[in-house]
């Protein structure tokens, strides 16, 4: 493989190591993005840009892995009707990473690259990939890295539009067992995970109606109604919503 194949597959390019990391990660970065581009631009069969990233996505190294996800991202920006066509493929890997049992790196750039994704294809055909990414985005809603719940919430807000009817009992009790996290992160420590949570939570709204066959003393009643209290004490915009909606 050539210097020019390498730089259009996102490999570092040779800078010299007296500038600051930060300043050469994101040279890298930006020549990635670019590389990508000209590739698409030259339309490049997209056969074999997956075959490339699906042995990228399943190397040893983390490394290539990232790269892996982040290349998917570009292909879902720049080529769109291209991944909704080979969108099986494309979701197996992104499912793949989103698992990946050591780099959280990796997860990451996986969760954005599949919101890309989502919002391209609207969800359609995602089969049991949804019960797959579900799952596993609900874990990462409480994980200590700022960045993964942030992804995690921005995700999971998502998968809430295009359940569908398919999912919509599964998913249904995925937000109740979720809705505690819900709660907790309405306060989060970081501004933005807090605001992308009060998005997910809107979004989440209509799974979490009530049933009347429950009776007053029931326990879903008693999460109910500290679920009232602490909505009117520190959101009740999210509370009035609820309320408008007949929700609550």
């Amino acid at each position: 493989m050539d210097q020019r194949q390498r730089r259009i597959l996102g490999q570092p390019l040779s800078i010299p190591t007296s500038q600051p990391k930060q300043k050469r990660t994101s040279l890298i970065s930006f020549f990635s993005k670019v590389s990508w581009k000209l590739r698409f631009q030259k339309r490049e069969p997209l056969k074999n840009v997956l075959f490339i990233l699906a042995e990228r996505a399943r190397d040893p190294n983390a490394n290539k892995r990232h790269t892996a996800m982040r290349g998917l991202g570009t292909m879902a920006r720049e080529a769109p009707d291209k991944v909704r066509k080979h969108k099986k493929i494309v979701l197996d890997l992104l499912v793949y990473g989103l698992y990946d049992p050591v780099s959280l790196e990796v997860i990451h750039e996986s969760m954005k690259t599949l919101t890309v994704v989502l919002g391209k294809i609207q969800g359609k055909g995602l089969g049991s990939f949804f019960i797959d990414i579900t799952l596993q985005t609900r874990t990462l809603l409480d994980d200590e890295n700022d960045s993964l719940r942030y992804s995690a919430f921005v995700l999971f807000g998502q998968l809430a539009a295009f359940a569908g009817r398919k999912w919509k009992k599964f998913f249904t009790g995925q937000v109740k067992q979720t809705r505690d996290s819900l709660l907790i992160h309405l306060q989060d420590r970081n501004p933005q995970v807090a605001k992308a949570c009060k998005t997910t939570f809107r979004a989440c709204s209509p799974y979490l109606k009530l049933r009347k066959e429950y009776s007053f003393q029931s326990e879903e009643d008693q999460r109910n109604t500290k679920l009232y209290r602490q909505l009117s004490h520190y959101h009740p915009e999210i509370l009035q919503f609820f309320y408008a909606n007949k929700i609550l």
